[in-house]
């Protein structure tokens, strides 16, 4: 129940949904639904345009990113703002809360400062057909279970990504990569500039990979790799490193 509130109420906020539509949803949540009320939760129909893809930008906090097939687009838990944009819902991460204050709790280890919670935690729910577009910058960002396309921004910070099955597309710039998961077909990218990245491929993928160095480094590493190629070499992996390192290791 609380799930589906939270996911009219993330609606409204993008603009997918007006508020009269929420409110009516709402109420549809109430004990005793109708048959047609219930199905018109289950299954909302945006107003103001389907959503292809969410944007999450993370900021100087923790936030979580899980596919869920039972989301219809994503769902966001925590301190945060969201917009509709064109096709893209974008949720931004919003630590500052309405209070100024100072708080010190040593065994939560949470700390506020002036309205400022370092302590809060984002967690999006997000369909995992959908693309994923983020963005990390000094926070730190975990991704499971995507099958879409992934794309980040790394501007500072760490970045884990865990089972993802869609082409990857990431620009560091400084920080921490490390992802694993399975590359079967179209276009993926790694560009490090100064920064630490980890590609963790399955060794049933099918991939090319065509890695560049200018003072950093770069590794491939698995006995699964011939000739820089993995199965079949269906889809594609161009690594750039500038002052980083980047290493992939099919296993």
């Amino acid at each position: 129940m609380k799930d589906l509130q939270r996911e009219i109420l993330t609606q409204v906020a993008a603009g997918t949904l007006t508020a009269e539509e929420g409110a009516a949803r709402l109420e549809a949540l109430e004990p005793g639904p109708s048959t047609a009320a219930a199905a018109a939760v289950q299954a909302p129909t945006p107003t103001v345009g389907a959503v292809r893809q969410v944007r999450v930008i993370s900021r100087f906090g923790q936030t979580e990113i899980i596919g869920d097939p039972n989301v219809a687009f994503a769902v966001a838990d925590g301190p945060h703002r969201a917009r509709q944009d064109g096709d893209t819902m974008v949720i931004e991460q919003s630590p500052i809360n309405d209070e100024t204050s100072f708080e010190f709790s040593r065994p939560q280890r949470r700390v506020t400062i002036n309205g400022f919670d370092f302590g809060r935690r984002l967690s999006v729910r997000v369909n995992p057909s959908l693309a994923l577009l983020t963005t990390v910058q000094a926070g730190s960002l975990r991704i499971k279970g995507m099958n879409g396309p992934i794309s980040g921004q790394v501007q500072a910070g760490n970045c884990i990504i865990d089972d993802f099955r869609g082409p990857l597309n990431l620009e560091v710039a400084a920080g921490n990569v490390a992802a694993t998961g399975r590359l079967t077909d179209g276009a993926s990218s790694i560009t490090c500039e100064m920064g630490s990245v980890r590609i963790n491929l399955d060794k049933s993928s099918s991939v090319r990979i065509n890695a560049r160095t200018t003072m950093g480094k770069a590794v491939l590493e698995g006995e699964a790799i011939k000739n820089d190629v993995v199965g079949s070499g269906a889809g594609t992996l161009d690594v750039e490193c500038t002052m980083g390192n980047v290493k992939v290791v099919v296993a």
